[in-house]
């Protein structure tokens, strides 16, 4: 069973644009590897990447490869991936902290316009940041879950689970987090367009996620056939489209 996962966690790429690194640190401290994809001097997307496989991912860095078609483009590692330092927690608080500070930092940096793409952790912790009080001007939330996956085998088995998570790219802290789940504050949100994308099999229960679109309100919901957990499969010119509408 890791194998297949850890062939599929290693399949990364970097975007086809001129890279800036922009220096970024959460509220907490955590030094994040950020950097941008230069396009629209107003309108910025970041893209935030699902647990485990860090920015690189094939699937974040084709989102992003599109999006800068339309946008400036900011791509990031969550703590405890990649080349962003510390350990992640089993939840969204901290990644809620460091999809902040990349959103002050681009505002900082003169877009008036900020949205969201986040796949899975990325945009439960779009969730928990606007809920929280960072200003999005749209999020295309893929695959988020409603709350935060079972974790009980790493209850169970801490060692074992850490080092197969060391070996996929996921550095954790063992430590719990209380804090929130995206359904939690679902319906606390203000006023800003959201897209919401599920796969047709999802990790969360079918009617979780029905609960979690009625309190979250979407503009939009999109349903992609024959695709598991936050897969876009070819669908990256219809979530650019979107932004581009909504923004």
């Amino acid at each position: 069973m890791l194998l297949p996962a850890l062939r599929e966690a290693r399949r990364r790429r970097e975007p086809a644009g001129t890279q800036l690194v922009v220096p970024v640190v959460s509220e907490d401290g955590v030094r994040l590897y950020c950097r941008m994809v230069a396009g629209d001097p107003r309108r910025a997307v970041i893209v935030a990447h699902p647990a485990v496989v860090g920015s690189r991912y094939r699937q974040v860095v084709a989102l992003a490869d599109e999006l800068a078609r339309s946008f400036s483009v900011f791509l990031f590692d969550f703590r405890g991936h990649g080349a962003s330092g510390g350990r992640c927690q089993m939840g969204f608080s901290g990644p809620a902290l460091e999809l902040a500070a990349v959103v002050k930092r681009a505002r900082g940096l003169g877009f008036s316009e900020v949205a969201v793409a986040g796949f899975s952790l990325g945009a439960g912790a779009a969730f928990l940041a606007a809920a929280g009080g960072t200003r999005l001007d749209a999020l295309a939330s893929i695959g988020c879950p409603p709350t935060f996956p079972d974790v009980s085998m790493w209850d169970e088995h801490p060692v074992a689970s850490r080092a197969a998570l060391r070996l996929l790219g996921m550095r954790v802290d063992g430590r719990p987090d209380a804090g929130p789940s995206p359904i939690d504050v679902a319906a606390t949100l203000q006023a800003f367009p959201r897209l919401m994308v599920f796969g047709e099999w999802e990790v969360s229960p079918a009617e979780e996620i029905r609960r979690f679109i009625e309190l979250a309100c979407p503009n939009e919901v999109l349903t992609i056939e024959g695709v598991w957990h936050a897969d876009l499969r070819g669908r990256e010119p219809e979530i650019r489209e979107w932004l581009d509408r909504s923004m």
